[in-house]
């Protein structure tokens, strides 16, 4: 094949994209009814609301890294296909047992499941895309979140209105089933081929040890940003409605996520090359920039209108924020260990993601929400500081990448 075809016109890089948005979906549909199923159903506060949803983060933390040695071992698929079935199981549970343990067991579950197949996922079109539109293939296979974000919050609260939010949890197992059978309808990823000029692959703690050290400062940046999006899933819905906004309707809370998302995908469609042109390092800046000022306007916000602007503001920032930390985090990974690598730092967005919720949960339980936004938008500028202080080189790419494979798919 020839290896120059464009990666995003292939019918497996949109199976990938379609699997991701059906996995978005059902974790923003499922994730925001939480607080409203433990105080309806379970009788608790927003304490145990937020040590609920961070469950699934922290059990996503265990799992990324673990799916990512599982499937450079065992195949892509086969990791990818079980974790999205124990996703499946997790909301089945969750439905079927209404106590506290069971919505915990639920939630650790899908945590698991689910990110063990987001891992793999992203790694398969790591491993698909070339190094030269490894930049537009991230970000365009990035916009399968976002749209999963804009749909989930809207579709699951109309169900709840309509019926509780047991009817939503069993939609969301409905959709991870389908998001299974993507995902064997791919292709095999290929084995590298041995080559005498290529560097030797790392293997037990070694290869741990040296895939760490490639993803650590990405990832401490991408555990501050998706901290803000977990206090977001989390608890926006809850800081609106204290400001006098409604959770439902066109200018309703729910409806600020959507804009939120379309926000990401119209600057995605703008910057999608954003970093290969100016760097990951300097994209990555420009976006923490954006996320301060949008957590700090939601902090503020008094009526849907503003809340649309902080929620823009992030969006914005989110866009090329995504595909600069996966470059950065993966550009120095061996082409063997790749899914291990991408799992490592994948742990550190299930790390925010956790800190988010409980950042949001006991910060409200004592406090107004505001806080709790402020707190996370302080965040980012730690991670800008961690960025550029411990980020050298601004290069894409790594000479590893000229041996790399391709996906005969590709």
């Amino acid at each position: 094949m020839n290896g120059t075809r464009d990666i995003t016109r292939t019918v497996p890089f949109w199976l990938i994209f379609a699997a991701s948005t059906l996995g978005g979906i059902t974790n923003s549909a499922s994730t925001p009814l939480i607080p409203v199923y433990v105080s309806d159903v379970l009788g608790g506060g927003t304490e145990l609301a937020g040590a609920i949803i961070s469950l699934a983060a922290v059990a996503s933390m265990l799992s990324m890294p673990i799916a990512g040695v599982l499937g450079d071992r065992f195949g892509y698929r086969l990791v990818a296909v079980i974790g999205s079935a124990v996703a499946t199981a997790a909301m089945i549970l969750l439905v079927s047992i209404p106590t506290v343990w069971g919505a915990g067991l639920s939630r650790i579950l899908f945590g698991l499941g689910g990110s063990a197949a987001v891992t793999l996922l992203m790694a398969w079109l790591v491993t698909m895309a070339s190094p030269g539109e490894r930049g537009k293939a991230l970000s365009i296979y990035g916009l399968s979140v976002w749209i999963g974000l804009a749909l989930g919050p809207p579709l699951g609260t109309a169900i709840n209105a309509l019926a509780d939010p047991r009817t939503v949890f069993l939609m969301c197992a409905g959709l991870e089933l389908v998001t299974g059978l993507l995902i064997l309808a791919l292709p095999r990823v290929p084995r590298p081929l041995p080559r005498a000029d290529a560097t030797p692959r790392p293997r037990g703690l070694r290869a741990l040890w040296r895939a760490f050290l490639a993803v650590w400062t990405p990832g401490v940046v991408a555990a501050a940003a998706w901290c803000g999006e977990g206090l977001m899933l989390g608890f926006l819905i809850v800081h609106l409605s204290s400001a006098g906004i409604p959770a439902t309707g066109i200018t309703g809370a729910a409806s600020v996520f959507a804009v939120f998302a379309v926000s990401v995908i119209v600057a995605r469609l703008f910057l999608a090359s954003l970093p290969d042109r100016i760097g990951p390092l300097r994209a990555t800046a420009i976006s923490l920039v954006a996320l301060t000022a949008g957590l700090v306007t939601l902090a503020l916000a008094g009526n849907f209108w503003v809340a649309s602007v902080g929620a823009a503001l992030i969006g914005v920032g989110f866009s090329p924020l995504y595909p600069s930390l996966t470059m950065l985090a993966t550009r120095g990974l061996h082409p063997e260990n790749r899914a291990l690598g991408v799992g490592l730092f994948s742990s550190f967005t299930s790390i925010g993601y956790g800190g988010g919720a409980i950042i949001g949960g006991a910060v409200i339980a004592t406090a107004p929400s505001m806080w709790a936004f402020l707190l996370v938008a302080g965040l980012q500028l730690v991670a800008l500081a961690v960025l550029v202080i411990f980020t050298r080189d601004d290069s894409p790419r790594t000479p590893t990448d000229a041996i790399e494979p391709r996906d005969p798919a590709a």
